[in-house]
């Protein structure tokens, strides 16, 4: 390519799992441009502001680009080679003291090809404690789709057809800021006539379009959803056909319901029974209809019984695997997933048995694991063995992708568990306040930096997503890194075995493409590779189920010594099961990301020109001026587990009992190693502590009871 020629590449959004397509415009070695491809069918050339500047932390002067070893509390730039020599045998090292489980590891999604480089790393080692944030992020609704119907139905991991719906209701999510170009597609309908219910204690974006806004009570919505299984089994809005052919327990669900009259849940959701009837109405009655369950309904230690309700909505209105409904994923002449290539290289049972939560979550964790083979060790009791060496010792985490400290609850328990450990090894983009706390920091490629095979959660289609750039400085991809520390032990001896046959990123996308018969240029070639769309692929597959069938009533719960049924109880650490701590911390703070920011793992000063430079709290007016609180005040927000800081932001968009905050905050340029998460990072002031959800083992962090009050000079 010549000097200034520009030439352009069709690659995938890497910042959320949308994948919007998009065509990246390269001259003289570097990104110029990037726009949304017009020639996917699927996202329709859609890119948001935060795709347009994906490049923005590739090119940012403060990204990690050598590998870094911490001597006391200086960083030291060193070779590849050294640092690699010297964790493998400090690794060695922990393993001939303490045993294999003594290893722990984190990634934001074993599902991805960081998980897998990370999974298979720990397996090489002996070790079945790999964390996925999952376990505090949408694993009840995970874990309860795949107990129902054994296909994700309900959250942003499932193929809600929002383009083609006749109704959308949409619970927990503000789809406008969180997957944009779903917005779109739910905009398009509504416009075309669909009903929208949007189920939300603030007025959102998208609330302001609905046809219905349930200003719900902060973890009530497992309520809202018994409420409305009430209304349509009691009117006889089911299916009855697909109820009849289809579903397990339709009975019994139907005696279940009757605890749940729209009177009584009106007392616990701060909906009124009529907006409850009409909800209910509404979804079941007008055809075809699709729901989203998001993270406003998963994170509580409620949260599995609810999830189980909203997953059970579209199985007795019908509305599965239909066009406008709950899409089945299931396209297998596609490229091998990555979860199904961990799979293939599993630790023996005995070891995965001693998995840190197996024996507490064994739906979730261990061999029982319905999410995935070898199972989630949780997150709070391996931070918990960390402290305590209790179920064991744990004196080593690798760490891909999360950035922990500012993103787990209890941010201090956190850097107590970091600090008991003898090795922390952190790949990442960013000097981050969990990077700052590791041992060694190892710099990860862009994903505009390898090349990648991009298959969409819901299955629909595939690309090759080519390499852009070269990387910068010496980035290496997710699989050469774990391979090439494998293959230091390996020649010393330190193991018997790597589990991680791919030298890079090129071998390993040519292996999953290998059941499709071609290769990642044959791929490339093609363009986007799309599969045809099928519906109702159960009435020739069945359900991924035991029975299989939509188990309303499940066996494996029963089996568990969990209710089989879905069901409402009021979280033990809400207001309304402890009055006297409602009266002390009245209203209920709640969080989310905002529409411009980037993950916290590389909250970047600049990097899309975020609105704000401070946390905002999101406040009603009159919880305000009750609190002698102005616009742009400092505020302390504290809970029964400490206080953090924000600045107020005065609106009438949210209920006057609740507060919102801002996920996922940190300060690049205050000092390190804590970089002000210490100061005004959210989970400063969420408790990481029982009681937990009792199947994914998930806390509260959306409607904690809290106190706001200024900050006083």
């Amino acid at each position: 390519m010549e000097n200034g020629e520009i030439k352009t590449l069709r690659n995938t959004c890497p910042l959320c799992p949308e994948h919007d397509s998009i065509l990246i415009s390269v001259a003289d070695g570097e990104i110029v441009e990037i726009n949304g491809d017009t020639d996917n069918p699927f996202t329709n050339g859609h890119i948001c502001s935060k795709g347009r500047n994906a490049d923005v932390c590739r090119v940012h002067p403060d990204r990690v680009i050598h590998p870094l070893k911490r001597i006391k509390k200086q960083w030291v730039r060193v070779s590849w080679d050294d640092a690699l020599n010297e964790i493998s045998e400090r690794t060695h090292r922990i393993r001939e003291m303490y045993g294999p489980l003594a290893f722990a590891a984190a990634d934001a999604n074993t599902n991805t090809v960081p998980g897998v480089a990370l999974g298979l790393f720990m397996r090489s080692l002996g070790s079945p404690n790999l964390m996925s944030n999952l376990d505090l992020c949408a694993g009840p609704g995970i874990a309860s789709d795949l107990l129902s119907a054994g296909d994700q139905l309900s959250t942003y991991f499932s193929v809600a057809d929002f383009r083609n719906a006749g109704c959308i209701f949409i619970a927990g999510s503000n789809i406008a800021a969180s997957h944009p170009r779903q917005w779109e597609d739910a905009k398009k309908a509504v416009a075309e006539g669909a009903k929208l219910i949007v189920v939300d204690p603030r007025h959102t974006e998208i609330a302001e379009r609905a046809d219905l806004w349930l200003q719900i009570r902060p973890g009530s919505d497992g309520a809202l959803a018994m409420g409305m299984l009430n209304v349509i089994l009691n009117e006889n809005l089911y299916d009855r056909e697909f109820v009849t052919k289809w579903c397990v327990g339709f009975e019994r669900l139907n005696t279940r319901i009757g605890e749940y009259p729209p009177e009584r849940v009106e007392k616990m959701t701060w909906i009124t029974a009529d907006d409850i009837r009409k909800a209910a109405r509404l979804y079941a009655t007008v055809k075809p209809a699709c729901l989203r369950a998001n993270l406003g309904v998963q994170q509580r230690n409620n949260s599995f019984p609810a999830a189980r309700a909203f997953s059970i909505l579209p199985a007795v209105t019908g509305n599965i695997d239909i066009p406008g409904g709950q899409l089945l994923a299931r396209f297998p002449s596609g490229p091998e997933s990555n979860s199904k290539v961990a799979e293939e290289y599993l630790l023996p049972r005995d070891v995965v048995d001693r998995q840190i939560g197996a024996s507490e979550y064994p739906l979730w964790s261990g061999n029982g694991s319905i999410v995935t083979k070898g199972g989630y060790a949780n997150i709070s009791m391996t931070l918990r063995a960390m402290i305590t060496g209790r179920p064991y010792r744990v004196k080593a985490w690798f760490i891909m992708n999360p950035n922990a400290v500012v993103t787990y609850p209890d941010t201090k328990l956190v850097l107590d568990a970091i600090k008991n450990l003898e090795l922390v090894v952190v790949c990442t983009d960013f000097m981050t306040p969990t990077a700052e706390m590791a041992d060694f920091i190892l710099p990860r490629a862009h994903p505009f930096e390898t090349d990648r095979i991009i298959g969409t959660s819901h299955g629909q289609w595939v690309l090759a997503a080519r390499k852009a750039v070269e990387p910068k400085g010496e980035c290496r991809d997710d699989i050469k890194i774990f391979h090439e520390l494998s293959k230091k032990m390996l020649d010393k001896r330190y193991l018997k075995k790597s589990l991680i046959p791919w030298k890079d990123i090129g071998e390993y996308n040519e292996y999953r493409l290998k059941r499709m018969g071609i290769t990642f240029n044959d791929l490339q070639k093609k363009g986007i590779y799309t599969f045809p769309m099928e519906f109702k692929k159960y009435e020739r597959e069945g359900f991924a189920t035991p029975s299989g069938r939509f188990e309303i009533y499940s066996g494996l719960l029963e089996k568990y010594g969990y209710d089989p049924l879905p069901y409402y109880r009021e979280s033990p650490s809400s207001e309304v099961s402890n009055p006297q701590l409602g009266r002390k911390y009245p209203l209920l703070l709640i969080s989310s990301r905002k529409k411009d920011q980037y993950l916290s793992r590389s909250h970047i000063d600049g990097s899309t020109k975020p609105r704000i430079s401070y946390p905002e709290l999101e406040i009603h007016p009159h919880a305000a001026s009750d609190r002698g609180i102005a616009d742009g005040d400092r505020l302390w927000i504290e809970t029964p587990k400490g206080r953090c800081m924000h600045t107020a932001r005065i609106t009438d968009k949210i209920h006057p009992a609740v507060v919102n905050g801002c996920f996922g905050w940190w300060f690049p340029r205050k000092p390190a190693p804590e970089h002000g998460c210490l100061e005004a990072n959210i989970n400063m002031v969420m408790a990481y502590e029982p009681p937990h959800d009792p199947v994914v083992g998930i806390n509260s962090v959306q409607g904690v009871v809290c106190e706001v009050y200024k900050v006083v000079p």
